[in-house]
């Protein structure tokens, strides 16, 4: 199953080169969690996205432009071993203007023999100026495997498989996006890891219709 879906994974990335419209680029990541007491936790994301190749050619901005830059920051509660709840806030400085974005989620984990799936739902509220307020629903499921051995240990890597699913509500429009992402990681330690992969995306499914692949290297660390 896992070469099944490596392959199709390839094959979506290179039929972006006969699509109507797409985008290539990096995606940068650097990735902060911190414990705090009573099973509390504040995750903190900070992201860049720099385009290298649009088709077709945007008339009124340049190929290659430093597209965004991301904060977000995520406040979750463990329930148990398997439950979380979260809440969060993004902004996003974007093309000199910025944009707030409120998040609620709820994320499950389960423990396979060699491996761990997880499945989060999440939902936000986007604001931005001279625009309708943007609802999103998201799922996403995501399955993590050890290269070698049982379970990730340190100095160890590992692959990470994410596909989500986004419903897209503003101005009385819907809309919807497809994302999957394949990551090979490795861990620095017991708390640190490394990540790196192809991060592809399915926009705007009902209208103008966009391919985006981007290739997303990530730092995590925990505290």
């Amino acid at each position: 199953m896992m070469k099944e879906y490596l392959l199709l994974f390839l094959l979506s990335g290179l039929s972006l080169i006969c699509s109507a419209q797409n985008q290539f680029g990096i995606s940068p990541v650097i990735n902060t969690s911190f414990k705090l007491k009573n099973d509390w936790n504040i995750n903190s994301k900070l992201e860049g996205r720099q385009l290298l190749k649009q088709n077709p050619f945007p008339e009124d901005k340049k190929e290659q432009i430093f597209e965004r830059l991301d904060l977000e920051v995520v406040l979750d509660k463990a329930l148990n071993s398997s439950n979380d709840l979260g809440v969060g806030y993004l902004v996003r400085s974007e093309e000199g203007k910025f944009i707030h974005r409120f998040i609620q989620q709820y994320a499950y984990t389960k423990k396979l023999y060699s491996s761990q799936i997880s499945h989060r739902f999440r939902i936000d509220q986007t604001l931005e100026d001279a625009k309708a307020l943007q609802f999103r629903l998201r799922y996403r499921v995501s399955w993590e495997k050890p290269l070698s051995g049982l379970q990730v240990d340190s100095e160890e890597f590992y692959l990470k498989l994410n596909n989500e699913y986004l419903g897209v509500l503003q101005d009385s429009k819907t809309n919807m996006e497809i994302r999957g992402l394949a990551i090979v990681g490795y861990t620095i330690g017991k708390k640190n890891r490394i990540e790196t992969g192809g991060d592809y995306r399915l926009e705007e499914i009902f209208g103008n219709l966009t391919h985006k692949i981007f290739l997303n290297i990530g730092f995590y660390q925990n505290f």
